[in-house]
C-alpha cells in the first residue's frame, strides 16, 4: 500500500507540473505580442492540416480584449500592433481560398466573420492620429489610404469598418453582432440592402498584387479557366448576328486583370482607330496586361516571331480604377487623341463574383455606353431557392447570382437579352463550377447623351 501511495502522490505532482505548465503557456499566450499571437495561431492551424479554425476565433477575442483594455495614448503598447495582426490573419485565409479555390466551409466562414468584425470593431474605436498613422503603413489593408495620409482623420477606418462588418455578415448569417453594428455605424439604418450590398473586395487589391505574378498559371492551367475564350467567342457571334456592323470601335475590359481576355478581342477591334481600354484595381495586374500581346503574355509563352512590330501591346489603356467610379471622362477621355466618346463593346469577365445586387453596376456600363452597345459578363449561377434576394455569398467567397435577378437589373438599366448560355467556367477542388454568361444590347431609346457629347 505504501508503494501505491508513492505512485499516488507522484501522479498528483506530475498532474500539478502540468496545470503549471499549462498556466505559464496561457499567461505567455496573453502576453505576447500580437505578431507572435498570430504566428502561434498560424501555427496551431498549420498543425491541424488547416482543419481547425477554432484557434482564429480565439485570436480575434484575444486581440479585441487587449485592444479594449490599452488605451490609445499608452506608450509602452502600440494598439496598432492589434490591427496589424487582424490584417495579417485576413489575408492569410482569404489568401488561402484564392489559391485553393476553396468550396463551401462554414467552420473557416465563421472564423473569418469573427476576423472581419473585430478588425472593424478596432478600426472604429481607433483615434485620429493611430488611423493616420495606419494609413502610412505601406502594407495595410485600408481602402483609400493614400488620401487619408494628409491629416489625421478616422475617416477611412471609419468607412473600411463598414466594409468589414458587411463582410462578416455576409459570410455568416449568425453573426447578429456585425449586423447590429453595422446598422448602429449606418444611423440606425436596417434591412437586408445594408447587409448586402457589393461585397467589399476593393482591398483585396493588394492581395491580387500578390498573386499577379502566378495568376495566368493557376487559372489557366490549374482551374480550367475558360471565361476569356467565352466572351471573345460571344462578342464575335454578336458581331456576326449584327447585319450594320462587323468590327468594334471602342471596348472597355472592365475588371481586366492580367489581360487573358483582351487577347481574344482585340481582333474584333477597328484596325486603323479603335481603340481597347483595361481597368482594374491592382496595379501589378496592370503591370502584367501592360505587356501582354497577340503573341505572347497572357497566358502564353514569348514565341521566337514575336516583336514589339508584329506584337503591340493590347490596350490602347491602362488605369487603375474602381469599376464604380468609371465616368467617360477617366476612361476615354485619358487618350491623347480619342476617336469616340462611348464604348461599343463593354466585358466583365470573371467580375460579378465580388459583387452583390448587380443593379448598380449595370447601371454605370450603361452610362458609359453608345446606343445599342454590347454588354458580356459571366457570373457564377444560383438559383432562385438558393438566392432569394438574386444574388448568394458562396463559401469561396464569391457571389452567384441567379439569371432572374440578372435580367431584372439589366432591363432595369436599359438593356435587352441577345443570348444566354449556362457555362463551366472553370474547376474547383476538380469539380466544375456552375456559370452563366450574358450578351446584352443596349436599347437605343435608353441612351441619353452628356453634355460632353453635345458639345
Amino acid at each position: 500500500s505504501r508503494r501505491k501511495t508513492m505512485r499516488r502522490n507522484r501522479c498528483n505532482i506530475w498532474r500539478k507540473l502540468l496545470v503549471i505548465v499549462a498556466i505559464i503557456a496561457a499567461v505567455v499566450a496573453q502576453n505576447g505580442s500580437p505578431e507572435q499571437l498570430f504566428r502561434d495561431t498560424m501555427n496551431a492551424w498549420q498543425s491541424s492540416g488547416g482543419t481547425r479554425w477554432t484557434p482564429w476565433t480565439t485570436l480575434a477575442q484575444t486581440l479585441w480584449k487587449r485592444f479594449q483594455e490599452t488605451p490609445a495614448d499608452d506608450p509602452q503598447i502600440n494598439r496598432l500592433e492589434m490591427v496589424g495582426a487582424l490584417e495579417e490573419s485576413i489575408i492569410a485565409i482569404e489568401r488561402l481560398v484564392f489559391q485553393q479555390g476553396q468550396g463551401a466551409n462554414a467552420p473557416r466562414d465563421v472564423a473569418l466573420s469573427q476576423l472581419y468584425m473585430t478588425y472593424a470593431q478596432t478600426l472604429m474605436n481607433l483615434s485620429p492620429h493611430e488611423c493616420f498613422q495606419l494609413a502610412l503603413d505601406p502594407h495595410t489593408l485600408l481602402i483609400g489610404a493614400a488620401e487619408a495620409k494628409t491629416e489625421p482623420s478616422t475617416h477611412v477606418c471609419v468607412e473600411n469598418a463598414e466594409n468589414s462588418l458587411r463582410n462578416a455578415a455576409t459570410l455568416d448569417a449568425t453573426n447578429t453582432k456585425a449586423e447590429e453594428l453595422l446598422q448602429q455605424l449606418l444611423g440606425g439604418e436596417s434591412g437586408e440592402s445594408v447587409v448586402h450590398k457589393r461585397k467589399p473586395k476593393e482591398f483585396v487589391a493588394e492581395l491580387f498584387d500578390s498573386f499577379a505574378s502566378s495568376f495566368d498559371e493557376k487559372l489557366v492551367q490549374h482551374l480550367q479557366y475558360k471565361v476569356p475564350e467565352l466572351v471573345g467567342g460571344l462578342a464575335q457571334q454578336l458581331l456576326v448576328q449584327d447585319d450594320d456592323k462587323t468590327e468594334y470601335h471602342a471596348i472597355l475590359d472592365a475588371g481586366c486583370g492580367t489581360g487573358l481576355a483582351g487577347r481574344h478581342l482585340r481582333p474584333l477591334l477597328k484596325k486603323d482607330d479603335g481603340v481597347m481600354i483595361g481597368v482594374d484595381a491592382s496595379q501589378k495586374m496592370l503591370d502584367k496586361a501592360a505587356v501582354c500581346t497577340l503573341d505572347s503574355g497572357c497566358g502564353l509563352e514569348t514565341t521566337a516571331t514575336a516583336t514589339k512590330e508584329s506584337s503591340p501591346p493590347l490596350y490602347e489603356a491602362l488605369l487603375q480604377l474602381d469599376l464604380e467610379d468609371m465616368t467617360i471622362d477617366n476612361t476615354l477621355g485619358t487618350l491623347s487623341q480619342p476617336t469616340t466618346t462611348f464604348f461599343d463593346l463593354i466585358v466583365a469577365a470573371d467580375v460579378f463574383v465580388y459583387f452583390g445586387s448587380l443593379e448598380v453596376i449595370l447601371a454605370k456600363f450603361a452610362s458609359l455606353s453608345s446606343p445599342s452597345a454590347v454588354l458580356i459578363f459571366t457570373t457564377e449561377l444560383a438559383t432562385d431557392a438558393e438566392a432569394p434576394l438574386g444574388w448568394r455569398l458562396l463559401g469561396s467567397g464569391r457571389f452567384a447570382h441567379t439569371k432572374q435577378h440578372v435580367l431584372e437589373v439589366a432591363q432595369k438599366a436599359g438593356y435587352e437579352l441577345r443570348q444566354y448560355q449556362e457555362i463551366i467556367p472553370r474547376m474547383e477542388k476538380g469539380e466544375p463550377v456552375q456559370g452563366q454568361i450574358f450578351g446584352l444590347q443596349l436599347l437605343p431609346k435608353q441612351h441619353e447623351p452628356t453634355k460632353r457629347e453635345e458639345l
